[in-house]
C-alpha cells in the first residue's frame, strides 16, 4: 500500500493540472477506457493531453479512491514530489509532505519520473512544431 492509501489521503486528485504522457494515455486505453473519457487538449496546447478533472475532481477518483491505481499516470505516480529552481522539493499543497521529505527511495522515483515526463513533453512539443 502506498502512504497515500495507509493515510486515506486523495488530496492529489483535487485542483490539479495532470500532464498525460504517452505511455500514460497507452496504460489507460490497454485498460479499456476511451482517451476523450479521461484526456483533453492541454491547455498549453502543442498537441499536449491532459487528464480531465470534473468540479475540481479526477474522474477516476471512485469513493475516495483511485479506480485506475495499478495503471494511473505518471504525475500521480510522483506526486507529490516537484522541483523548485532545479532541486527537489515536495509540493506544498500535500498534507503529508514531511513523511516523503524524508523517504529517499520516493525522492529518487520521483526525479526520474519527472525526468520522464519532461523528455516525453519536449518530445510531443518537437513534433508539433515541426
Amino acid at each position: 500500500m502506498s502512504i497515500c492509501g495507509d493515510l486515506n489521503c486523495s488530496k492529489c486528485c483535487h485542483d490539479r493540472e495532470v500532464v498525460l504522457t504517452h505511455d500514460d494515455v497507452d496504460r489507460l486505453l490497454t485498460m479499456g477506457h476511451y482517451e476523450q473519457t479521461f484526456a483533453r487538449p492541454s491547455r498549453h496546447g502543442h498537441n499536449l493531453k491532459e487528464l480531465i478533472f470534473e468540479n475540481g475532481t479526477c474522474i477516476f477518483l471512485k469513493d475516495g479512491k483511485c479506480s485506475v491505481y495499478q495503471n494511473r499516470p505518471t504525475a500521480c505516480r510522483i506526486f507529490p514530489y516537484v522541483t523548485e529552481d532545479g532541486k527537489d522539493a515536495i509540493d506544498s499543497g500535500c498534507p503529508h509532505g514531511d513523511i516523503f521529505r524524508k523517504d529517499e527511495i520516493f525522492i529518487s522515483t520521483g526525479r526520474d519520473g519527472f525526468k520522464h515526463i519532461i523528455k516525453d513533453v519536449e518530445r510531443t512539443i518537437s513534433t508539433a512544431i515541426e
